[in-house]
């Protein structure tokens, strides 16, 4: 009995985890949205085409904001179409309306 509950748990781990790695790309549109400055330089990784690293990206505050591109943020991903790689990257954030931020990002 022991041991059926063990095989029932992998089995169970092992499809919730499958699910979850074919869901994440189909539900980062719906998740990550331009209302926040997080949310937008994550929108702008996955549509630069990385849909994993979108949801695993480092994303810290500098605590730097600029009149003219707003506010800084440092960002950790792995860049594997780059050349570089794992070069981290600095991203503004301006905030253009109420709700909507405009993101641009380079190395940093």
């Amino acid at each position: 009995m022991k041991i059926f509950l063990t095989k029932k748990g992998f089995l169970i781990t092992t499809i919730t985890l499958l699910i979850l790695v074919i869901s994440l790309p189909l539900l980062a549109p719906f998740v990550h949205h331009d209302d926040s400055a997080r949310g937008a330089i994550r929108n702008h990784i996955y549509n630069e085409g990385y849909p994993y690293q979108s949801f695993i990206s480092i994303i810290t505050n500098d605590y730097y904001s600029d009149a003219q591109y707003g506010e800084r943020f440092n960002v950790k991903w792995i860049t594997w179409k780059s050349e570089t790689g794992t070069s981290p990257s600095s991203c503004y954030a301006q905030k253009t309306n109420q709700d909507h931020y405009e993101v641009s990002c380079g190395a940093g």
